[in-house]
């Protein structure tokens, strides 16, 4: 393949394109939320509730497929962290600001390097899509971060039913956009689900690395997402982590 661009480029979601919050953590966010609200528990009692919270709702969360289900997802996850907690005497928690404050905990945050990066690609005329290993609401995510209308198309792990690096999620990214993995790029920070995964198909794959780490020299590494962005739409992305072959 040495055409001018790829049919596609695809991104990974939860580490490439998008993180949970770090500072402040959960944790700490729900601690200083129920500080507010007049609530005082022993930090630790807190924190068990939310990791009992956070059980119930990884449980379930890959069966949300509606916004309703998610809704009804993070109100029963209020009352398991309500309930949990127990007897908070007179003081009169509210179950839907706490429902509201839980999502505030753990809502992922656009990484900052993302929207140049997409921007980018589209220039060029190429289509950005995803390629994770998510649920169902991944969907949902993007929309409620602004950018499930620069991304399509959106393959997840629990659509098609397998997960990377299982060849077979690869070739279905790729059926998507009506190309051969050759003809599209892969961007994830995932050694072994992203850049191995891909390569076992023939997909030209970038490794996100932000950090100083090296990496193998039969991998193409960017820092960021714009030099990946670019890497992907630039000359010889054909070669890129294909076969140990680097562009320069």
């Amino acid at each position: 393949m040495s055409t001018r661009y790829p049919a596609a480029v695809f991104f990974d979601a939860y580490g490439t394109l998008i993180h949970f919050p770090e500072v402040p953590s959960p944790f700490e966010y729900m601690a200083d939320a129920m500080r507010r609200a007049g609530l005082c528990v022993p930090r630790k009692c807190l924190d068990q509730a939310l990791r009992v919270e956070m059980d119930y709702f990884k449980s379930r969360y890959g069966t949300v497929r509606t916004p309703s289900a998610l809704d009804q997802l993070r109100s029963e996850g209020a009352d398991i962290y309500l309930g949990t907690l127990g007897d908070v005497g007179d003081v009169k928690i509210d179950r839907v600001q706490v429902a509201n404050d839980l999502v505030e905990a753990f809502r992922p945050r656009v990484l900052p390097d993302v929207l140049p990066a997409i921007e980018a690609v589209r220039a060029a005329g190429v289509r950005v899509g995803v390629l994770s290993n998510f649920s169902y609401a991944l969907s949902m995510t993007l929309d409620e971060l602004g950018l499930q209308g620069l991304l399509d198309p959106i393959v997840v792990s629990a659509q098609v039913g397998f997960e990377k690096p299982d060849p077979r999620i690869f070739l279905a990214a790729a059926q998507a956009v009506g190309a051969e993995p050759n003809d599209c790029v892969l961007v994830g920070d995932d050694f072994i689900n992203d850049i191995c995964g891909a390569q076992g198909v023939g997909m030209p794959a970038i490794w996100i690395v932000r950090d100083s780490a090296d990496g193998p020299v039969s991998v193409s590494i960017a820092r960021n997402l714009v030099d990946a962005a670019h890497m992907a739409i630039g000359h010889g992305w054909w070669k890129l982590s294909v076969q140990g072959d680097v562009p320069g």
